[in-house]
């Protein structure tokens, strides 16, 4: 059985919205676990990939918008993005968070991840993965830029 100790993975600068944050990626044949300290004031852009996403804020708190609803998570909430949901996140405090997704099927082949992603496979197993999804950013446009708008509207839970 294979098994790694968090200090003992490669950490990924995993670029996203207006700046790019530490990260460590590990999967299976099913999902992906990445564990992420995004920085004080952080914002991604509005995305969706073909995979489920269950989010554990480990600390801090975040904005996690999807579709048009946001909703305030704080450490200790869990929330689920449905695959193709139009969704992304803010950090409007002054404090870093660290942010535990799970991706099924895994995020491993996407390009932004890819070069980091760790995989818990024993010596000699075949990978036999669900899937290959990657985030895909939509251009801007006005729909965008109106969901964005939603984002920066005062928010209170």
């Amino acid at each position: 059985m294979r098994a790694i100790s968090k200090e003992d993975l490669p950490i990924g600068k995993f670029p996203m919205g207006n700046t790019a944050f530490d990260t460590t990626i590990v999967y299976g044949d099913n999902c992906s676990i990445m564990m992420a300290e995004r920085p004080a004031g952080y914002h991604s852009r509005p995305h969706v990939h073909d995979c489920e996403q269950i989010n554990l804020v480990m600390e801090g708190e975040l904005i996690i918008f999807i579709d048009e609803q946001g909703v305030l998570m704080k450490k200790g909430d869990y929330n689920r993005i449905p695959a193709n949901a139009m969704h992304w996140s803010w950090n409007k405090s002054d404090k870093p968070i660290v942010l535990l997704e799970v991706h099924s099927p895994g995020l491993q082949s996407d390009p932004k991840c890819a070069e980091y992603a760790y995989p818990l496979f024993d010596e000699g197993e075949g990978k036999n993965l669900l899937g290959n999804p990657i985030n895909i950013f939509p251009e801007d446009s006005e729909e965008v830029e109106a969901l964005i708008r939603i984002a920066e509207a005062p928010f209170t839970d």
